[in-house]
């Protein structure tokens, strides 16, 4: 009788170890921020928007040129010039990060969608792992994937260093006047980026107001 109460007693114990446990992982969860992912480049699996470290909201988007990359999907070089008056998303990824393949059925989802409405994507190609430095490999992926959206590599990760990246994947979305407003690491919440998208798609934009 004393050896099933010391059982019981052990059991308990466990439980509200593991209670507790699980407590504890879910408000460091809640409270992760940006701070919490500098500490090295890693994979995310976050669904939370979180708020940019270096960079802040509103400021001008940082130029997407690099010394050693080359494009896909696009007969030119892309300036962050050329991409005002649209609303642009930029994602930051590599082919075998499967959380970054992940997005990508929703990211050309929204490029066919509004692609014809002052809408681009770049995406941006920083690679972990050897094999994904090679371009021949990178644009096997591209087509395998069913990118039709203009790629650049960043092997040297000078871009990724700019937009302050910690982790595959990172979105940024851009207004029409080059100014950054969302930015989101990991998977999920694809309706509050399809949501945001729209928003900044029915903001005007004037040429003439920004000279």
């Amino acid at each position: 009788m004393k050896n099933i109460k010391y059982i019981t007693s052990a059991l308990l114990l466990l439980l509200l170890t593991i209670f507790s446990a699980n407590n504890i992982f879910n408000f460091i969860c809640e409270s992760f921020d940006t701070k919490a992912i500098n500490s090295s480049n890693t994979h995310s699996n976050l669904e939370d928007v979180i708020t940019v470290n270096a960079i802040s909201f509103s400021d001008d988007a940082p130029e997407i040129k690099n010394k050693t990359g080359k494009w896909i999907n696009t007969d030119k070089e892309l300036t962050m010039e050329d991409l005002k008056g649209k609303v642009t998303l930029i994602e930051f990824w590599t082919f075998g990060c499967y959380n970054c393949v992940n997005t990508l059925p929703y990211l050309n989802k929204w490029y066919e969608k509004y692609k014809s409405e002052n809408f681009e994507i770049i995406g941006i190609h920083c690679p972990e792992f050897d094999n994904e430095r090679n371009f021949e490999n990178v644009k096997e992926k591209v087509i395998d994937l069913g990118i039709k959206y203009p790629v650049l590599t960043d092997n040297e990760f000078s871009i990724w260093q700019k937009y302050d990246v910690h982790a595959w994947p990172t979105i940024f979305l851009i207004d029409k006047n080059g100014e950054i407003r969302y930015k989101k690491v990991g998977e999920g919440k694809y309706n509050k980026t399809e949501e945001v998208i729209n928003e900044l798609l029915n903001e005007k934009y004037s040429s003439e107001e920004k000279n």
